[in-house]
């Protein structure tokens, strides 16, 4: 999730000395799209990425859409049912070259990292089952 939320080093692509803490509320309703997630990953992610346990992603696709990321000078960017997703949150240096459409089932989310080149994310190991999301980020404290 670098640069949003730091990881210390000297893990790859991280730039702190420390990680960054977070406040997570449990979701009233529904998450929304832009949301800062933490959720459980699925299973699937341990087999496809050797990761797992307790994850934080932006959420990026609602159930029953279309997730595409599409190929535009060599960068990739995201599309939410044929429409450009608008991602200022994103730098332009951490998109990646992964491409690729996803359907997000009924119930699921989709979600993936604001360092795109670096994430193990929903392209990889697929959508997040509701029961699975702990709640939303509402603050960072800054690790240094």
């Amino acid at each position: 999730m670098e640069p949003t939320l730091h990881c210390a080093r000297p893990a790859s692509g991280c730039e702190a000395h420390r990680d960054d803490r977070v406040v997570v509320r449990s979701y009233a309703g529904n998450p929304r799209r832009g949301d800062i997630v933490v959720f459980q990953a699925p299973r699937e992610a341990m087999l496809k990425c050797g990761a797992g346990g307790i994850f934080v992603k932006r959420l990026i696709g609602l159930p029953g859409e279309t997730v595409q990321e599409q190929q535009r000078n060599g960068t990739g960017y995201v599309y939410i049912d044929g429409r450009a997703l608008r991602e200022s949150y994103l730098r332009p240096d951490r998109r990646d070259s992964v491409t690729g459409t996803w359907h997000v089932p009924t119930g699921q989310y989709f979600f993936m990292g604001d360092n795109r080149a670096q994430s193990c994310d929903s392209r990889f190991w697929g959508s997040v089952p509701r029961k699975n999301i702990i709640g939303r980020v509402v603050k960072i404290e800054r690790g240094g």
